[in-house]
């Protein structure tokens, strides 16, 4: 008699190999596979039509047939998906392999919720969690692993209610070359590949031939080791250990093979992306890119395991001879019909332990077989945007139009076809769109995205002050057909954005402010930077004497987009130079006499409005994203502005410049797009190593 397995995973990949390891198990099983896979910004997931392709050729069937259906849902959305549905036997694949451990806890929690919550009504006789065997720690406290060991818990006592034989099994993290055609990125060895290639493009987007120069040193990697476990053998020791055959209730680890050593591995993943990768004993003297580096490893060292201590033998199985297979141990057994024990909490440390190693069986990789496989995946960060991080994804086209504003034309462009009110994006004045083509190609995917050119700076344009800025926003919106708007202002785009709140509360439903400038006029408390001092002092000259802008031109020069930052900020290097792409754009308002005059002009009555004094009265969420190494728009008098507003949340970039939206635009859209579906949870969801959040215990911006 045929048997239908239900699989519901938020990893498409592990799912994935699961369902292709059950096709192949046998001819007449059916298999629906429930993809809770989440698209983000740099992290696209894939369709429906892409899952089932992946399966097929994995399971090395041709045509599947009628044998496996897909079905794609957000993990708090899955319970309509499950109605109607029957199975013999359930799997709950919740490896927690998010970046962002709160974030994908609770996507993990609200798809396991609801998977046993339909047990009773799917009929299923069997029910198999498969959860991380260690989750990454995310504190002293620890609440992240907890929770991934109350949802154990919550598994084994749904399904004594229910009577279904239940397994409870533990994997650790895998390599696979597919996750960045996933848009997926697990723990372990896919985090070090891909904080490589991103530094690598971030690097090379300025100067393209560094790397022939100059290596990359990484600190932390001695004594610490990685395990390589391909994808393909984690799903054969899970069905192993899960499948349909009378194995009895309990808990199984899936054996991780040898770690090999990081340094090792950092060497070989270094080689592949063509970067000198050299460990060094400590983190004196590490360079912006070292330190860049160095952050983006931060969770692939918590994730490593200590070299040199002996592996966990496995434990044997049950005296009647039905435990797991061959090579599948059970740390941790439960008797029948008992909850797991929770697991020790680790001692409170500012930086928490590696995790010692699990049970150890197989043979670490072999160093050809890391090369091959490194550079797969490596071929596929190349050519697919969606797991870069910087690069790739750039020709999502923005949509010209032309409306009417003051009996002048207005160039308005749109991205994308999201629900819900869309991202208006407030340029800085004098630039044209090429700064936001990155960040809006991240957004688009999974907003409505509207910009506009701004007026002022061209020749036969009038004199064109903040209230004309407010009404072109104003016509934008009408154009768009929409009654509220997230307003995104980049540089002095955050003025606009401020003084438009101000005016209609009512149509805003956000504000994010990216490396905003809060420069006042009479303010000279020391918080403006070099270039903001420089240019203030040019462009009252020249509001003054304009004949003087030929001689002028040549006096500000942009074009690094980033130095040193604050006062005593370390050496941006590399970081500090201006990506090619932006070489003409930041030249506009500088290209010739007449259009200095004009934006020298606009500037100083931008500079009047006192955004601060207008910020108490703001009742929207604001978001601020600035940058360590901002030498252009000042990061402390932005601090020191989200102060004002009472719904703000600061968000610092390290060793990013003024040109942060431009150099790392998916992480830049995974802040506005969680800040756009959970403002006051942000600084929980997005929280990496390279971002310092700024706020106090009653939730407002320091």
């Amino acid at each position: 008699m045929p048997q239908r397995v239900l699989i519901a995973g938020t990893s498409a990949l592990l799912a994935g190999r699961l369902a292709a390891r059950c096709l192949s198990a046998s001819g007449d099983t059916e298999v629906v596979l429930l993809s809770a896979a989440v698209s983000r910004p740099g992290a696209i997931a894939p369709d429906r039509k892409e899952i089932a392709s992946f399966v097929a050729q994995s399971a090395r069937l041709p045509d599947p047939g009628g044998r496996l259906t897909v079905v794609c849902g957000a993990p708090e959305a899955v319970a309509g998906e499950l109605a109607g549905l029957t199975a013999d036997q359930v799997w709950c694949v919740v490896p927690g392999w998010d970046r962002a451990p709160v974030r994908g806890a609770r996507g993990d929690a609200a798809l396991a919720g609801s998977v046993l919550a339909a047990l009773p009504a799917l009929g299923a006789v069997g029910y198999v969690h498969v959860g991380p065997d260690g989750a990454a720690d995310d504190g002293p406290a620890g609440p992240v692993r907890r929770g991934y060991r109350e949802l154990e818990r919550r598994a084994v006592e749904a399904c004594l209610d229910a009577g279904v034989a239940w397994r409870v099994l533990r994997t650790p993290p895998v390599l696979d070359d597919q996750a960045p055609v996933f848009g997926e990125c697990p723990p372990g060895a896919h985090r070090l590949l891909w904080a490589l290639h991103a530094v690598r493009t971030e690097v090379e987007d300025r100067v393209p031939d560094w790397f022939e120069r100059h290596p990359l040193r990484a600190a932390g990697a001695a004594g610490l080791g990685l395990t390589l476990l391909p994808a393909e053998q984690a799903a054969e020791e899970l069905w192993r250990a899960g499948a349909p055959g009378g194995l009895p209730d309990g808990f199984a680890t899936v054996p991780a093979p040898a770690p090999v050593p990081l340094a090792d591995v950092l060497a070989r993943a270094g080689a592949v992306h063509g970067i000198d990768v050299r460990p060094v004993a400590d983190r004196a003297g590490l360079s912006a890119a070292d330190r860049l580096l160095d952050l983006r490893l931060a969770d692939v060292r918590a994730q490593a395991v200590r070299l040199g201590r002996p592996a966990e033998a496995p434990a044997p199985g049950p005296s009647d001879g039905t435990g797991p297979a061959a090579g599948v141990g059970a740390p941790e057994p439960a008797a029948a019909g008992q909850p797991p024990a929770p697991s020790a909490d680790l001692p409170e440390a500012a930086d928490p332990p590696p995790r010692s190693a699990t049970p150890t069986l197989a043979a670490p990789l072999s160093a050809a077989a890391q090369w091959e496989l490194f550079g797969r995946v490596r071929a596929y960060q190349a050519v697919d945007g969606r797991a870069a991080g910087t690069a790739g994804r750039e020709d999502v086209g923005l949509r010209r139009r032309t409306v009417e504003v003051a009996g002048r034309p207005l160039a308005v462009y749109e991205a994308g076809d999201g629900d819900g009110p869309p991202l208006v994006v407030l340029n800085a004045l004098g630039q044209g769109p090429g700064f936001l083509t990155r960040l809006c190609a991240r957004l688009a995917p999974h907003h409505r995205v509207v910009t506009w050119q701004v007026r002022g700076t061209e020749r036969d344009d009038p004199p064109w002050r903040a209230g004309d800025q407010l009404d072109d926003l104003e016509a934008v919106l009408d154009a768009a057909g929409a009654d509220r708007a997230h307003l995104l202002g980049w540089c002095t785009g955050a003025k606009i954005a401020t003084a438009f709140q101000r005016r209609r509360p009512d149509a805003v439903a956000s504000l994010v402010f990216l490396n905003a400038t809060f420069r006042q006029n009479g303010r000279w408390d020391g918080l403006d930077t070099k270039y903001e001092a420089d240019l203030a002092a040019v462009c009252r000259a020249l509001d003054r004497s304009p004949a003087k802008a030929t001689r002028m031109l040549g006096l500000l020069a942009p074009g690094a987009g980033g130095g040193k930052g604050s006062p005593g900020a370390r050496d941006a290097g590399v970081l500090g130079v201006l990506s090619r792409a932006l070489t003409d754009e930041v030249r506009r308002p500088f290209r010739d006499a007449e259009v200095l005059v004009r934006y020298a002009r606009q500037l100083v009555d931008l500079w009047r409005l006192d955004s601060a004094a207008q910020a108490a009265r703001v009742t929207a969420p604001v978001l601020f994203v600035c940058s360590e190494f901002d030498g252009i728009s000042s990061p402390a008098r932005a601090r020191e502005a989200a102060r004002c507003f009472p719904r703000a949340r600061y968000a610092e970039l390290a060793v990013a410049g003024h040109y942060a939206p431009h150099d790392r635009p998916a992480l830049v859209a995974e802040l506005i797009t969680e800040f756009v579906r959970a403002p006051d949870e942000v600084a929980d969801l997005v929280r990496y190593a390279e971002i310092t959040w700024h706020i106090d215990t009653e939730g407002t911006a320091r």
